[in-house]
């Protein structure tokens, strides 16, 4: 049987087995400083905003993935004396930001009980660590590239989500947004130089640019058809709008029922 050649022959040497490109030590910190800078601002400012807010500034799902990504890259696998540090950080933070998802996480979910969004949380958790731990191994990735640039992807799409699944800009902040993409933004320049001719990332970080550029605008936009200001430090909370399947609501009403559990919770502790 007849079939057209392939457009593009596979490569004798798999990229993946490529070392890392020679680069000066002083290149690599003026990337990385802002990458690592750029997500513990944005983490700190998450905290701050879901304090005010009383709803997460990062997706639950995200917060799962990443903290079981940064844990077993910094205290489980073998990897990068340099990097280790900086995920260590990373997940220092996170443990604040896990904390505030099971406090107000379960918001976003309100057909599920409490008890049920708790197992889910430390159930995504469990699995994502075996996840990294496997696919780290596997590829024998010791810098935690691979997993680390597919999750940038998945973790900028869940932003969109998240602010399409509350119809308003509860719990985030435009501060939140931009210095999640500077850090994305340098993240991105720090693995193209030190893997120049893996085409995957480059793909990959165009993907996350535009994603995080797309959510910027989207956020504004929401935020001033509210009725505020976009960089208004202490901005109030945005009411959360009706939704005709009774996953959101406005008024005072939704604001009482989401205190109650809290309130039912601090009893029983």
């Amino acid at each position: 049987m007849w079939f057209p050649p392939a457009l593009f022959d596979l490569p004798d040497i798999a990229p993946v087995t490529l070392p890392e490109a020679d680069r000066p030590s002083w290149l690599f910190w003026i990337l990385m400083g802002p990458c690592a800078s750029g997500w513990l601002v944005a983490y700190g400012l998450a905290i701050y905003r879901a304090k005010l807010d009383k709803r997460v500034g990062i997706p639950v799902f995200v917060v799962e993935v990443n903290l079981a990504w940064e844990f077993t890259l910094s205290l489980i696998l073998d990897q990068a004396d340099v990097q280790r540090p900086i995920n260590l950080s990373w997940f220092l933070v996170d443990c604040f930001i896990l904390r505030q998802t099971l406090r107000y996480g379960w918001k976003d979910y309100p057909s599920m009980s409490r008890r049920a969004f708790r197992w889910m949380v430390f159930g995504v958790i469990a699995w994502s660590a075996v996840f990294h731990i496997m696919t780290t191994y596997e590829l024998k990735d010791a810098t935690g590239i691979y997993t680390g640039t597919g999750l940038n992807v998945f973790l900028s799409l869940s932003f969109i989500f998240m602010l399409s699944r509350r119809g308003s800009s509860l719990g985030q902040s435009m501060y939140v947004a931009l210095a999640k993409g500077i850090g994305s933004f340098f993240a991105g320049w720090t693995v193209l130089v030190m893997y120049p001719g893996h085409h995957l990332f480059i793909f990959l970080f165009l993907t996350v640019w535009t994603i995080d550029a797309t959510y910027c605008v989207l956020l504004y936009r929401k935020v001033r058809e509210e009725g505020r200001s976009p960089w208004a430090w202490n901005r109030p909370p945005a009411e959360a709008p009706d939704a005709p399947d009774g996953l959101a609501t406005t008024g005072s009403a939704p604001r009482q029922e989401e205190r109650e559990p809290a309130v039912r919770s601090g009893a029983s502790g």
